[in-house]
C-alpha cells in the first residue's frame, strides 16, 4: 500500500500555475543535501498542519479536494426525488450522521442487551461467550473471528482464528520506557474511566476499573505477538479441529463461542497465533471476572463512543485525537460523517464519485500504463543476477499473472437487505456491521468473491493483494481533474503514476508478498540459494532504515517497514525503465531549467510532501509498516544510481552513498 497522492496535487491552487515542480520546489536546499527537504520545501511551508489535523500532505490535501465531491454528492442525493434504493440509503445515512450529536448516550440496542446480562458472566467460558456476542452487535474485544480466503487453498474462503483485543496502537505502547509513549499509557486508565462513566460507572469505580482494564490489556500485550512477527505468512497457518483447538485453552469451547459471534459451523479452523489462545485460556481463568467484565464494557462504550453524540465524542476524542495523534480539535461534523459514510456505505458513494469523475477513457489510458510498469518489471527480473532461472521462470509467470484494477471495480458492492434509517447512526453501523459480517461468513467453504475491493474509486491510495494477485489503483490517484498540459510530461507522469505502479507490483514480490504464487496460494516458488540473495539483500535494507532516528530515541524500524521499503525502492527503478522508454527521456528536453531525469524524481518526491505532529510520528514509528516520508525519498534515492547521476552527488553529500554500499534488489 502506498498512501501516497494523485497528479492533481501537482495543481494547487496556492501555487503559481507556471511549472509545479519547480514551484514546490526550495532552492535554498542544495539537491544533494537533503533531497526531500529541496524537492517539497516551498510547499510544507505553505501548508501547515490545521488545528483539526495530525498530519497534513499531499495525500491530505488531494483528500480534501475530493471531499468536496463527495459532499456535492450528499447534497445532491438529499434531494433527489427519483431516487433508487441504494441512493437513498445513502442520504438516510447521511441525514443520521448529520444529525447524531444530539442524540442519547445510549448504546444501540443489541449492545445493551449484552450488558444488560454481563453480570452473570463469571467463568472464562461465559467472559468468552459474552465477548463473541458482543462481536456479533459489532463490538471488537479478545475474540478475533473473521472469514477469508483460505491461503493455501485459494479457491475456498476459510474460517479464521487470531490474536486481537488491545486497545493502544501496538503492543510496544504497553512496554516502552520512551518519556512520550509512557504519557499515552499513562493517560489510557483515565480515559477508560470517562468512558465506563457513560455506562453509569460512579467515579471512584470508573477510576479502578481503568486501572484494571489497563493491566489487563498489558497481560494481553504480554501474550500477543509485535507487528513484526506477523508478517510471515507461513508462520501463521495452523488448520486445527475444534477438538484440538479447544485441548490447547482447557475450561474454553470455542465451537459454541464463535457462533455466538455469528460464524457459520464448520470442521477446520485456520488458527493464526496457536499460543496466543493457550496463553488467553489461561489468562481468563487468572483475571479476576470483574475485570475482564469492565474490559469487555469498555470495549463496547469506546467502539461507539464517537457515534453516540456530541458529549461522547468529545471525550473519545480527547484521547484517542488529542493525546494519541495530538491533534488540537475534532474535525468538522461533515468530514466526520463523511468518515462514517465512506466505512459504512462506501461502495455506494463510490459509484456515484466515479459516474461524475472518471470515464472509461481514462481508466483505459492509466491500464495501458499499468502494462508498461509491468513491461519493464519483467525486463529487470530477467536480468537479476541473484535469481536463479527457475525461479526466474516463477517470478515472471506470477508478474504476468498479476490482474490489474484501475479507476473502478466492473460491478459494485449491493446492501440489499440493509436497514439505513434517517435517525440513529450507531445503529444504522451495528446493521451495516451485521450485515457484512454475516454476507463474510456466509462465504465460508466456498469461492472467494474476486471482484469486489478493499478500497473505494475515491481513495487517494493503493494496493496489492498477495491472496488475489492483483493491484488497485482506485480512480482518485489516477484521475487529474483540471490541468496546464505542459504540467504533465512524461517525467511527471512517471515520477507520480509509474512509481505508484512500480510500488504495488513490487510488493508481489516484497518478504512477504513473494510467499504467495501465481494464482494467490501460499507456496514456495523460490530456490533456497535465490531466498538466501534475496534476505541478503533485505539485511542491508533494513540496516540502512535501523540508523534512521526521526525523532529523537526513536528510530525507524527497518524489519517492521521492510515490505514498504522494498516497494518504494522498486518501484522507483521499474519506474525510471519505463520512463527510459519514452521520448520525454530521449530527448533530453529541458524544462524550467530541468533536465527528465532530475523532473522524474522532483515529481516523485511531491508524492511524500508534508508535515506531521510528533504525536502521529511516534505512533507511527511504532506501529506502521511505512517508513517517515522524508526517508522514503531520501534513503531510497541514495540507493538509485541515476539519482547521482541526475544530481551530481560526490561524497561527503547528504545524498551521497558509495556505490558499493547501494542495495539492488527488484
Amino acid at each position: 500500500m502506498l498512501r501516497t497522492p494523485c497528479l492533481a496535487l501537482l495543481l494547487a491552487t496556492t501555487l503559481a500555475q507556471a511549472d509545479l515542480v519547480e514551484a514546490n520546489r526550495d532552492a535554498t536546499v542544495p539537491p544533494t543535501r537533503d533531497f526531500w527537504l529541496h524537492a517539497n520545501g516551498r510547499w510544507n511551508q505553505a501548508n501547515p498542519i490545521p488545528a483539526d489535523r495530525a498530519v497534513y500532505n499531499s495525500f491530505a490535501w488531494q483528500d480534501d479536494l475530493i471531499k468536496k465531491d463527495l459532499l456535492a454528492i450528499n447534497a445532491d442525493l438529499l434531494v433527489k426525488k427519483d431516487a433508487n434504493g441504494d441512493q437513498r440509503r445513502l442520504a438516510d445515512f447521511w441525514r443520521s450522521a448529520l444529525g447524531f450529536e444530539q442524540g442519547p448516550t445510549e448504546l444501540p440496542v443489541g449492545l445493551r442487551g449484552v450488558l444488560a446480562k454481563l453480570d452473570e458472566a463469571k467463568t472464562p467460558q461465559a467472559l468468552l461467550d459474552a465477548a463473541a456476542e458482543l462481536y456479533a452487535e459489532g463490538t471488537g474485544s479478545f475474540l478475533g473471528v473473521f472469514a477469508s480466503q483460505d491461503k493455501k487453498d485459494e479457491t475456498k474462503v476459510a474460517l479464521y482464528l487470531w490474536q486481537t483485543g488491545l486497545s493502544l496502537p501496538e503492543r510496544a505502547f504497553y512496554f516502552s520506557d520512551e518519556p512520550a509513549t509512557k504519557r499515552v499509557r499513562d493517560a489510557f486508565p483515565a480515559h477508560v474511566a470517562k468512558m465506563l462513566g457513560f455506562l453509569g460507572y460512579d467515579a471512584e469505580r470508573a477510576q479502578k476499573a481503568g486501572a484494571a482494564v489497563l493491566a489487563f490489556e498489558v497481560k494481553l500485550a504480554e501474550v500477543s505477538l509485535p507487528m513484526v512477527q506477523l508478517r510471515n505468512p507461513d508462520a501463521h497457518y495452523h488448520p486445527m479441529t475444534w477438538a484440538e483447538i479447544d485441548a490447547l485453552t482447557p475450561g474454553l469451547r470455542w465451537e459454541a463461542a464463535t457462533r455466538r459471534a455469528g460464524a457459520p459451523a464448520v470442521d477446520r479452523v485456520i488458527v493464526g497465533q496457536p499460543d496466543f489462545l493457550r496463553a488467553l485460556a489461561r489468562l481468563l481463568a487468572e483475571t479476576p471476572a470483574a475485570d475482564v467484565r469492565d474490559y469487555l464494557r469498555f470495549q463496547a462504550i469506546a467502539g461507539y463512543a464517537s457515534v453516540l453524540n456530541a458529549t461522547t465524542a468529545k471525550a473519545a476524542f480527547e484521547f484517542e485525537g488529542i493525546v494519541l495523534t495530538g491533534a488540537k480539535r475534532q474535525r468538522s461534523l461533515e468530514e466526520r460523517a463523511l468518515k462514517m459514510q465512506d466505512g459504512a456505505l462506501g461502495d455506494l458513494l463510490g459509484k456515484e464519485y466515479v459516474a461524475r469523475r472518471f470515464s472509461p477513457v481514462q481508466r483505459e489510458r492509466f491500464r495501458l500504463v499499468c502494462e508498461n510498469v509491468r513491461t519493464a518489471f519483467a525486463a529487470r527480473i530477467r536480468k537479476l543476477e541473484w535469481m536463479d532461472a527457475d525461479t526466474q521462470a516463477w517470478a515472471l509467470r506470477k508478474l504476468a499473472a498479476i490482474k490489474l484494477r484501475v479507476g473502478y471495480p466492473d460491478k459494485f458492492r449491493g446492501y440489499e437487505g440493509v436497514e439505513i434509517r434517517a435517525e440513529g447512526l450507531a445503529q444504522n453501523l451495528v446493521n451495516v456491521s451485521k450485515w457484512s459480517r454475516a454476507r463474510t461468513f456466509a462465504r465460508v467453504g466456498g469461492s472467494p468473491e474476486r471482484e469486489e475491493w478493499g478500497m473505494r474509486p475515491y481513495t487517494v491510495n493503493a494496493y496489492y493483494s498477495p491472496m488475489n494477485n492483483e493491484i488497485v489503483m482506485p480512480a482518485a490517484i489516477l484521475a487529474v481533474p483540471t490541468y496546464d498540459g505542459e504540467l504533465l510530461d512524461d517525467a511527471v507522469l512517471y515520477g507520480f503514476i509509474a512509481c505508484t505502479i512500480g510500488h504495488e507490483l513490487t510488493h508481489g514480490f516484497d518478504d512477504s508478498g513473494r510467499r504467495f504464487g501465481p494464482t494467490g496460494r501460499l507456496e514456495q516458488g523460490w530456490s533456497p540459494p535465490t531466498e538466501k540473495g534475496f534476505r541478503d539483500r533485505c539485511d542491508l535494507i533494513v540496516a540502512q532504515y535501523d540508523k534512521e532516528e526521526p525523532l529523537p530515541g526513536i528510530r525507524v524500524n527497518g524489519k517492521l517497514t521492510l515490505g514498504e521499503n522494498i516497494a518504494d525502492l522498486g518501484g522507483v527503478e521499474i519506474a525510471l525503465d519505463a520512463f527510459r522508454t519514452t521520448e520525454a527521456y530521449r530527448s533530453g528536453r529541458l524544462i524550467a531549467g530541468q533536465t527528465p531525469l532530475q523532473r522524474f524524481f522532483l515529481a516523485h518526491a511531491f508524492a511524500f510532501a508534508g508535515n506531521i505532529r510528533d504525536e502521529t510520528l511516534r505512533n507511527r514509528l511504532l506501529s506502521d509498516t511505512h517508513s517517515p516520508m522524508p526517508q522514503r525519498i531520501n534513503v531510497v534515492l541514495r540507493n538509485v544510481d541515476a539519482f547521482h547521476e541526475a544530481f551530481g552527488t560526490k561524497p561527503g553529500d547528504g545524498m551521497w552513498l558509495d556505490p558499493k554500499e547501494r542495495v539492488k534488489i527488484w
